[in-house]
């Protein structure tokens, strides 16, 4: 499996907004396809660690993460 590039992820979660990237998005964004594996993207994945640097969460939706902002 390719290493996603997320730079532009970054700059999607630097606005602190919710937003969401279907596959299509995501491949163009990092030039690499969502994992396979529901669980390993929402938790383990390269984005998900990302995305918790940010305070945020994913829901794995077929063809589709979606990125909540956490409240705190």
């Amino acid at each position: 499996m390719k290493k996603p590039n997320l730079i532009e992820v970054d700059k999607l979660l630097e606005r602190g907004k919710n937003f969401e990237l279907t596959r299509e998005n995501y491949l163009k964004m990092t030039g690499a396809d969502i994992p396979q594996d529901k669980n390993y993207t929402k938790k383990r994945s390269a984005v998900a660690k990302h995305a918790r640097n940010y305070g945020f969460t994913i829901e794995v939706i077929p063809e589709k993460l979606v990125f909540h902002k956490s409240e705190k």
